[in-house]
Parts: structure tokens; sequence; C-alpha cells
């Protein structure tokens, strides 16, 4: 009897631990999948000038979205609808072959950051042309990682490689055809003028042109910071009116071509710094100029 009695007491609570651990296993075993369907996978490329952009839209998720900027190096970027909420979080990212191709390996590729907010994975250049190069093989860049609300699930985010490779050479040709600029080129910019002038040459002209292009390439420009200076010659107010003048000048053909005004500190000296000396021509030449510093 004593027996009996324990064994009808145990078997619900037995019934109740069971029920509660698959409960819990459900729970802990959530996975929630996001990729496009493959009959419906749209890459898409926009070829620029100076910018190429290659993007995919992943449905209910977000974006994924290769970019390059002449300067500067190539970049992809994972978008999100719902912002990553967690700091210090990492992802499993690899690369898996489609069902068709069941005798190719998965390529590991590694744990990358998740960034706090809408764009939780920026990749910098050496794994963003990995990421191409998987693609241009027909495999699937896999993004892998615990879900932002409570851990619970596990989230993929799937880069379908199929569809891809029309938009891909062109984005990889204009990767290729991608000025390349640097800061030390266009950092210190040196302008002359004809005596008591101060209208921008043809040369100086060229040269700002250049100097616009590199600009809107820069998003991390704080200031164009732009001097101007007079020989000797003449009277002291009327060089630094001149000096004035060439500064405005530069400032005003920047502007035409698109540049910022709020990005302009300008500085008028006369003859109060010379490059050189103002006792030869050569030397009062080289002093009626305009100097265009920019700061980052």
């Amino acid at each position: 009897m004593h027996y009996l009695s324990l064994q009808r007491t145990t078997q619900p609570v037995v019934l109740l631990i069971i029920l509660l651990c698959s409960i819990s296993g459900i729970t802990r075993a959530g996975v929630q999948h996001y990729q496009a369907p493959l009959g419906n996978v749209n890459w898409q490329t926009s070829s620029k000038k100076l910018h190429c952009t290659l993007s995919h839209e992943i449905p209910l998720y977000g974006t994924a979205t290769f970019t390059q900027t002449a300067g500067h190096k190539l970049e992809f970027r994972l978008t999100a609808k719902r912002q990553a909420s967690r700091n210090r979080d990492r992802a499993h990212l690899r690369s898996l072959p489609p069902e068709w191709k069941h005798q190719t390996g998965a390529v590991d590729l590694g744990e990358v950051p998740i960034h706090k907010g809408n764009t939780p994975f920026q990749l910098q250049e050496d794994l963003s042309r990995r990421i191409l190069v998987e693609l241009q093989k027909g495999m699937f860049p896999t993004f892998s990682y615990r879900d932002w609300a409570d851990a619970r699930d596990e989230v993929i985010v799937v880069l379908p490689g199929i569809t891809i490779k029309p938009v891909l050479d062109e984005f990889i040709a204009c990767l290729a055809n991608l000025p390349i600029y640097k800061f030390s080129d266009f950092k210190d910019s040196l302008l002359h003028f004809a005596f008591g002038k101060s209208t921008l040459n043809k040369k100086s002209q060229k040269r700002l042109d250049e100097l616009v292009r590199y600009i809107k390439t820069d998003p991390q420009l704080k200031y164009i910071d732009i001097t101007g200076h007079t020989d000797d010659i003449g009277q002291h107010r009327s060089n630094e009116k001149l000096s004035q003048q060439r500064s405005q000048a530069v400032k005003n053909y920047l502007i035409a071509k698109g540049v910022s005004p709020q990005l302009f500190k300008l500085k008028a000296l006369g003859e109060r710094s010379p490059k050189a000396s103002n006792r030869t021509d050569k030397g009062r030449a080289q002093n009626r100029r305009a100097t265009v510093r920019l700061v980052k």
C-alpha cells in the first residue's frame, strides 16, 4: 500500500516535469529564418562616376549593401528593420552551398561583431571582398546569431548567390573604374593670381575642380580653410582688401560647383605672410596667392 501511494503521488509530478522540459526545449530551439524566395531574388547595382553600390532586399529583415566611394575602401553593411539592442554581441558568418551543390562544403568565415542600432553588421574591405567571391561562386553567405529580444531564438540571415552574375559583373566593373583619391593629395592646394587681380586662371580652376570631386567623396571633412595673400606692392589697406577678394573668389567658385557654404573659414593676410622675397618679380609672383587647406 505504501508503494502504491507513493507511485500515485509521484506520477503527476514526473509528468509535470516532462511537460515543463518539453515547453522549455521548444522555446530555446526557435529559429527565425530570413531569406528571399529563390524565385524572387533581386540583386540591384548602381554605377556612378564616384560611387558604386550593390544591394539586395531581405524580406521582413532589411537590406544588404556593398558600397565603395572614390577615395574609400569597399564596405558591406547589413541594415535591419529592428534595432540591435545589446552590446558586444557576435554573429557566426558562414558561406553555405545551396541544396543543388550538395558535394560542395561550407566555408567558415569566422565571427563578426554586431553593432547596436539599425546597422548591426558593418564589415571592412577584406571580408566584404570575400563575401563577393562567395556570391560569385553561387554560395549563400549566412549570418547566424541569438535574437535581440531574449536570446532564445537563433536568427539566420541568408544572402543567396543566384541571379547575381550580371549585376555583380557590372558592380565589379564600376569598382575598377573608380578614381583613386587620397586625402594627402588634396589636403593643401596653392593657387596663384596675376598682379592686382582676384580672378582665377584656368590652372587654378582645374585644381579646384579636382578638389570639388574629392570633397564630395569625403564625409569626414570638417572645414575648408582659405587664406588670401598679396605681394608688398601698393598700400597696406589695399593689399588687405585684395587678399580678402582672392579668398572670396576661391570660396565662390567652390560653392558654385556644389560645395556647402557651411564648410568655409576665410582669412586675409595681405602682404603680412610672404612665401618668397618681395625683392624680385619671381618672389612677388609666388606671394600673390591663396592657399586652400582641408581639415578633417
